[in-house]
């Protein structure tokens, strides 16, 4: 299977993130997440949901709520890609462990360039206009804590991740592109984005890791990626413009967790030369 576009035509993506499923039996927070989500894509339709991390939290029973979760995923008929959050790992369970469980997706979005370094898988997700690749999206597996001398706090990414990401773009010969990139926890730099919002909120302290290894950097010298979305902070969901990359939040989903912000999702539409983007809640 590929992702596949018509020329000219937009590519429909459907943001989740921090949905943090409990365990089963579901409380009545993560009840109402599942029926929210299944009133929303009765109503709306897209090419590729992709889960951007935090699924799951104090969770005894991961697989059967992630089973109750990719059940309502499988229901809307498109394309599934997830990656995973600081929360996911916090039980007994690994991340390939974790990531296993997708296997009870009907229908797992087509993971292409696929690396895993530490336990944390990376993959790109290629859209074809025809037999022509028209985007590309990057999907970075953020990590969690730091577990070693440095002390605690959020995990940067591992110059391995990027070193992965900049051979995938210089070895692309497109002349011309407009590609996109996705992971749990935001980049030091939107920091300093949080001065440029275009629209959205920022209802609480951005919490990066602390320790910058410099994937925006290359992302500005490569001039592919002109998108970034993160989630992790729950109370934020603006778009920001650094340079000629938005850096932007999606929005969060999931009732059984904190924050005021309404839940709901990001949609992107996706085109050969650009994007948009909006917040949509549920009802």
């Amino acid at each position: 299977m590929k992702l596949t576009v018509a020329p000219h035509e937009a590519f429909r993506i459907c943001q989740l993130t921090d949905l943090h499923f409990g365990s089963v039996p579901l409380n009545p927070a993560d009840q109402r997440t599942i029926n929210a989500l299944k009133h929303f894509f009765t109503h709306h339709t897209y090419d590729l949901i992709i889960v951007t991390g935090d699924l799951i939290w104090e969770n005894d029973t991961p697989q059967d709520s992630l089973n109750l979760f990719y059940e309502v995923l499988n229901e809307t008929g498109a394309p599934v890609a997830v990656t995973y959050g600081n929360h996911d790992t916090e039980g007994s369970l690994t991340r390939a462990e974790i990531r296993s469980f997708e296997s009870a997706l009907q229908l797992p979005a087509p993971k292409e360039n696929v690396y895993t370094t530490v336990n944390r898988e990376n993959y790109t997700l290629d859209i074809y206009a025809g037999t022509v690749m028209r985007n590309r999206l990057f999907v970075w597996d953020s990590g969690d804590y730091l577990n070693w001398e440095l002390g605690k706090g959020y995990a940067p990414l591992e110059f391995e991740q990027i070193d992965w990401y900049l051979k995938l773009s210089q070895a692309d010969k497109r002349t011309a592109r407009t590609d996109l990139g996705f992971l749990h926890i935001p980049l030091p730099e939107y920091v300093d984005a949080a001065d440029f919002i275009l629209e959205g909120s920022m209802g609480e302290q951005i919490c990066p890791s602390e320790y910058n290894s410099g994937l925006f950097y290359e992302m500005m010298r490569q001039h592919d990626i002109k998108g970034l979305f993160a989630g992790h902070d729950h109370n934020n969901n603006f778009r920001s413009r650094l340079g000629d990359i938005e850096l932007d939040y999606g929005n969060v989903t999931g009732y059984n967790a904190y924050g005021v912000t309404k839940r709901g999702v990001r949609e992107i539409e996706l085109y050969e030369d650009h994007f948009e983007t909006r917040v949509v809640t549920f009802g």
